[in-house]
């Protein structure tokens, strides 16, 4: 699906943010780990949580999905597969499962897209043969060999990809030793492990850990229990929405968002304060208004999600917005460093490529003119943003990447006042 956008210099309106990827995919796996029944209120529909809905049923657990509610049943253990479990594009699917696998004693084979398999998979496989389990990455699937892990400690990189460490957490308790996790560098997204923990600790699992989460440690013979959850807003979503209202000097106001800073893009809320836009919250939602953008400089280190986004957002700043702790992006669903930078510099931005991340010089007068999403919903959405601004309309190919995190990205813009056409 290819989308057009026009230019729109004014946006207003009320929009929800759609709900939480993050904790969408944290309550299905800890849901089957449950004996009983696990509930999510307001849960996210994508692409990306339709692969973990497969995931935990294909490992036993039964669901009952209606809209808006889902009820996840399961006798608290994972149990074999009768097949290959499909995860698609999604990440979080195929590093969550693969340390759930070891739990159920024969071969388990996870497939998904060619980009997934290229991603980098290595600190969990080389954690998981700290504690005898042998996995087989091949270009078309990941087999986690016949085991029934025991448990015992690990050591595993903390800067390369937060879900290694919240996948090892979540098959931890069910482990016969327990599992102690030593983080050997700087945890990055450590606020997507704190986000881990908390789903546990929803269902009864206590996990120790120190101040900088270097080291875990999760006690033996822990049960999780059922619980409810009620997903918020999705923070690294709704920064989409918020970046539309700045590049255009609008107000608008988002509902459904937290006002704890339990989501880790909340941070997206201080980027935007560092660049001129002023946020606060009401009783009808958080409004969002911008007089100016300013240039800022912006460490994504503990928030790689929000890179692409911000990236726009320096297009249009008065001066040299410097973006760094970005070197991460490049292992997503695509290298968003070069893509990013690529379409954007087809537009008309003056974009750099450094070391440590990017280096963006504005204002810039941005043209019309067709790009490409390189099947990334982060880079489609931040593309779209940045095409509000633009002197003529702009295409985006492949749009449909949206659908991964937030199906109804262009419906929701389209309520704001922007003109989406799609062919």
């Amino acid at each position: 699906m290819n989308v057009l956008i026009n230019p729109t210099r004014s946006l207003s309106g009320v929009v929800s943010a759609p709900p939480s990827k993050a904790e969408t995919h944290r309550a299905l796996f800890a849901g089957l780990l449950s004996r009983g029944t696990t509930g999510i209120h307001n849960p996210l529909s994508s692409d990306d949580t339709k692969a973990s809905l497969n995931a935990v049923s294909a490992l036993g657990a039964r669901l009952h999905l209606a809209r808006g509610s889902w009820r996840i049943e399961s006798d608290g253990m994972p149990h074999p597969p009768s097949g290959r479990i499909e995860c698609g594009e999604s990440g979080v699917t195929l590093r969550f499962t693969t340390p759930i696998a070891s739990l159920v004693g024969v071969d388990v084979n996870l497939s998904g897209s060619a980009r997934l398999m290229q991603r980098p998979l290595q600190p969990l496989i080389e954690a998981m043969k700290q504690l005898g389990v042998s996995i087989k990455a091949r270009p078309v699937e990941v087999v986690v060999k016949s085991a029934r892990v025991k448990g015992g400690s690990v050591r595993i990189p903390g800067n390369v990809s937060s879900q290694f460490i919240s996948g090892l957490l979540f098959a931890g308790p069910l482990m016969e030793e327990g599992l102690e996790i030593a983080v050997t560098s700087s945890l990055e997204s450590r606020g997507y492990v704190a986000l881990t923990i908390e789903a546990m600790k929803e269902h009864d699992i206590n996990v120790q850990t120190n101040s900088d989460m270097s080291h875990l440690q999760i006690a033996p013979h822990q049960k999780y229990r059922s619980a409810d959850h009620t997903i918020p807003g999705d923070y690294s979503s709704a920064a989409f929405l918020m970046s539309s209202a700045a590049v255009t000097g609008s107000r608008i106001t988002i509902t459904g968002l937290s006002q704890t800073e339990s989501d880790p893009d909340s941070a997206f809320l201080k980027i935007l304060a560092k660049m001129g836009v002023r946020s606060s919250f009401s009783p009808d939602g958080l409004q969002v208004e911008v007089q100016e953008l300013k240039a800022s400089q912006v460490n994504i280190s503990n928030c790689p999600d929000l890179g692409p986004v911000t990236v726009v957002l320096g297009v249009f700043a008065d001066g040299k917005t410097e973006i760094t702790g970005a070197e991460r992006l490049r292992y997503k669903e695509s290298d968003r460093l070069t893509a990013i930078v690529s379409e954007l510099r087809s537009l008309g931005a003056e974009v750099e490529v450094t070391e440590a991340g990017l280096v963006v010089y504005g204002p810039s007068t941005l043209r019309g003119g067709i790009v490409e999403s390189h099947g990334d919903h982060r880079i489609a959405m931040a593309l779209a943003v940045a095409a509000l601004n633009a002197t003529g309309p702009v295409t985006i190919r492949n749009a449909e990447s949206v659908n991964k995190s937030y199906p109804t990205f262009f419906d929701d813009i389209r309520s704001l006042g922007v003109e989406v056409a799609e062919r």
